[in-house]
């Protein structure tokens, strides 16, 4: 799952067209944090997936999954 929640805030985060650092300050976590979560070094949660794709990039997870099943 860790890949796959990296896979997702990746192709997220570049459809919005953010750095990772806009994405750390934006969600309130370090950018070393968001960093780990996108290289999946760190798995992230489900609820900061989520809340990240709503509240950062203001697209429902289902969407996001949905785009990055059609770019792999």
């Amino acid at each position: 799952m860790a890949k796959r929640g990296a896979d997702l805030l990746r192709t997220a985060r570049m459809l919005r067209g953010f750095t990772q650092d806009e994405v750390a300050q934006t969600y309130g976590v370090s950018a070393k944090t968001y960093r780990n979560w996108e290289r999946g070094n760190t798995s992230v949660s489900y609820d900061d997936l989520s809340a990240i794709c709503e509240q950062v990039f203001h697209m429902p997870l289902a969407k996001v999954t949905e785009v990055a099943s059609h770019a792999a």
